[in-house]
């Protein structure tokens, strides 16, 4: 853990990743139906989840924001965490990058054309492919940076 820690690049992104990770759950907590499995950890909560529900429903947000950037961020965390953790992109590395992403069109497409429970939505694809989007740019931009270094050092 403290070899994870000494890398001011690596403790932004687990900073980052825990924040994108918070603002999900905090936009499922306020928007997404209650039928959802997760709610039943918060039916002993306290009024503070009605509390929240009722706030956000005072809210105009946009669908997307509501159902979609969840998905997203989900994702983005997922992956800058993976990023920080294994910090190169190799064969092993390479699993654990791209089991989630996998498993998160897969499951859009498996909803597409064999039914899964859920509901398929081309902006899950959209918010989806935006976190692979910017992990690609943070993975590039620290890699670029790397090199910049060596190459004054």
């Amino acid at each position: 853990m403290r070899e994870l820690l000494k890398s001011k690049a690596r403790r932004i992104e687990l900073v980052l990743a825990l924040v994108l990770f918070l603002a999900e759950g905090f936009l499922y907590l306020t928007f997404r139906s209650t039928e959802l499995n997760m709610f039943r950890l918060y039916e002993h909560a306290g009024p503070w989840v009605n509390s929240l529900r009722e706030w956000g429903s005072s809210l105009n947000m946009p669908y997307w924001v509501r159902y979609n950037l969840p998905d997203g961020l989900w994702l983005l965390s997922y992956l800058l965490l993976v990023d920080a953790i294994w910090n190169r992109f190799d064969k092993m590395s390479c699993v654990w990058y791209l089991i989630m992403p996998a498993i998160a069109f897969g499951s859009e497409l498996a909803q597409v054309w064999w039914g899964l429970t859920g509901t398929a939505d081309m902006m899950d694809f959209v918010c989806y492919a935006g976190a692979v989007a910017v992990t690609l740019i943070v993975v590039y931009s620290k890699n670029y940076i790397r090199k910049r270094i060596a190459a004054y050092a």
